[in-house]
């Protein structure tokens, strides 16, 4: 899938007249730019390193291959359902 630039978007989005004032078409705009800066900041990822086995990591290769996806993917999944399980735990306690 081809990655496209925020310009190149813009440019190809069809310019529709509005019914909104001036003062309500930049509220608007400002909410838009707000709620896309928003998403990007909770898109940006942050590098984990770790040393483990060469046995764990064959592991953990061995089971991602039988689910048909990374290792690197089954592991971060895997984290993220013990993570949302403690959550869980703690938020009931």
């Amino acid at each position: 899938m081809k990655k496209y630039k925020k310009e190149e978007l813009l440019k190809q989005i069809e310019v529709l007249p509005s019914d909104l004032t001036a003062e309500e078409e930049a509220l608007f705009d400002q909410k838009i730019e707000t709620a896309e800066n928003h998403l990007v900041k909770m898109k940006s990822n942050g590098t984990v390193n770790f040393r483990w086995s060469e046995f764990e990591i064959h592991r953990a290769k061995k089971i991602a291959a039988k689910l048909g996806m990374p290792y690197q993917t089954y592991i971060k999944t895997v984290l993220e359902h013990a993570m949302n399980d403690y959550e869980q735990k703690f938020n009931q306690a």
